[in-house]
């Protein structure tokens, strides 16, 4: 399980540019693992979406 600690602290690794200056320093197998990544950070966040979306519509129903 992923920590709050661990997510925001990727949050700011992002927002500092240092993802920026590190994915430019890599080879381009090791860009291609950081646009892996992120890839996959995107799909868990349409999945958690989903789930979500589908928990608060069944709470909205009363279920």
């Amino acid at each position: 399980m992923l920590r709050t600690k661990d997510i925001q602290e990727f949050k700011d690794y992002l927002s500092s540019g240092r993802w920026e200056e590190d994915f430019d320093y890599r080879t381009n197998d090791g860009q291609a693992e950081m646009l892996d990544f992120i890839e996959a950070l995107f799909e868990l966040c349409e999945l958690a979406d989903e789930i979500l979306t589908k928990k608060l519509y069944k709470n909205m129903m009363g279920e």
